[in-house]
């Protein structure tokens, strides 16, 4: 195997300051531990089930199991009386509003059922099978189009209006939740809801032999370059070498890394419904391409990606999205028109997170430089998990703990 090119120290580091954004992010209270979205003093010092759901995978597949038990009962303490859960929650547990997104509901489902199957938990797995159950009746009756075997989307990975009509990362999320959950139950139901969803996503989601971002509300594909377009790789529907997934990722490489200032955006700013929150590449969604490119067995390439991740580090931590100055010039003020306008009977932690991205807006506009990017948001911990899970895959951590009792490194030998 050729030597690494990453230092053993900087992914050390590394290592640290995860732990650190962990520790920050870390919320209790009466329903037990919780995972905010980013630290408290963060833009999103809030409950995202979405974020929440993808941390437990991730430390499940890193070792840090009883972190994992932790978050997996506060997930089903939140669980709606719909079978549903809320797509955001107060740390306490309340539901943060009218916040709907269909896939959250599959990626609780998801996380449940990936630790209860990776931990070995069978006492664990029989006290979730109703609830999951109950997820599968309420999308069997709410979400589900039964003659499309395709998941309804209002809003998902991307929020409200880029995601309505039938979304392939909600697709994917669901298909991925009720087969892992065949393979830990067995049972018709979930081996026809996975089977046939999957089987719809490759009929009516691909074309030009790759996959598509959605089908509008009328059925018409859309097939502007999202990093969505990866969904079918990362929830491990499709294998990373077949051509889909491959020339998936090559319109992505050429499209959405960004030649300035390096990193990937989640899709292209064509219109004010992209440019809700500034473009520019995210940490998140740079840490899945360096996730394929190990899988796919392109290692110079996810190395190369690593680096970038450790270079755009702020004070010790991943921001939620670096912006390049000229996109800061132009839709800054665009961006801050929006955050203006609360909208009525805003919960008040809602309130505070708006006022605080509005206050660091503010202070990017003084600050920037001719050509200079910004790092906005974060430290987000989804961020920091996926960039983790990339660095596993890479062979360079073998396990993680957020909170180390004993010297065991972290390090594989490199």
């Amino acid at each position: 195997m050729a030597a690494s090119t990453i230092d053993p120290a900087e992914i050390s580091r590394f290592l640290d300051a995860s732990r650190a954004v962990i520790k920050r992010a870390t919320a209790r209270g009466t329903r037990g531990e919780t995972l905010l979205a980013t630290p408290r003093d963060g833009l999103y010092p809030l409950v995202s089930t979405r974020d929440l759901a993808a941390s437990i995978v991730m430390l499940s597949e890193l070792g840090e199991l009883d972190r994992a038990r932790q978050l997996c009962s506060f997930l089903l303490s939140i669980q709606l009386p719909t079978g549903a859960w809320a797509a955001r929650y107060e740390p306490n547990g309340e539901p943060l509003g009218d916040s709907q997104a269909e896939d959250v509901t599959a990626l609780a489902v998801w996380a449940l059922v990936i630790y209860a199957r990776g931990s070995g938990d069978r006492g664990f797995a029989d006290q979730i099978r109703e609830p999951v159950e109950h997820a599968a009746r309420y999308t069997v009756e709410r979400t589900l189009n039964p003659y499309l075997y395709l998941i309804e989307t209002t809003s998902s990975l991307h929020g409200p209006t880029v995601s309505e009509g039938y979304e392939l990362w909600n697709n994917c999320a669901h298909a991925a939740a009720f087969a892992v959950c065949h393979r830990l139950y067995g049972g018709e139901r979930f081996r026809r809801l996975g089977l046939l969803i999957r089987r719809s996503i490759g009929l009516y989601m691909t074309q030009d032999g790759r996959f598509i971002r959605r089908l509008d509300r009328n059925g018409a594909p859309d097939p502007r370059p999202d990093v969505q377009l990866m969904a079918p790789w990362y929830f491990g529907l499709w294998a990373p070498t077949e051509r889909g997934v491959m020339n998936s990722a090559e319109l992505i490489e050429r499209t959405l890394w960004n030649v300035e200032i390096g990193g990937y955006a989640r899709f292209l700013p064509y219109s004010p419904a992209e440019r809700a929150e500034l473009p520019g590449p995210r940490p998140l969604f740079t840490a899945w391409m360096a996730q394929f490119h190990f899988d796919a067995g392109n290692k110079d390439r996810a190395e190369t990606v690593l680096h970038w991740l450790f270079s755009v580090m702020r004070d010790g931590a991943l921001p939620e999205a670096l912006v390049p100055a000229s996109v800061l010039h132009r839709y800054g003020r665009e961006q801050r028109r929006e955050l203006e306008q609360a909208p009525p009977s805003e919960p008040p932690l809602l309130a505070e997170a708006r006022a605080r991205a509005l206050a660091v807006l503010q202070d990017a506009e003084l600050a920037v430089e001719e050509t200079s990017p910004v790092a906005l948001g974060g430290p987000l911990v989804w961020a920091h998990l996926e960039t983790l899970r990339a660095l596993k895959k890479g062979g360079h951590v073998e396990r993680w703990e957020a909170e180390p009792t004993s010297p065991r490194p972290d390090l594989r030998g490199t």
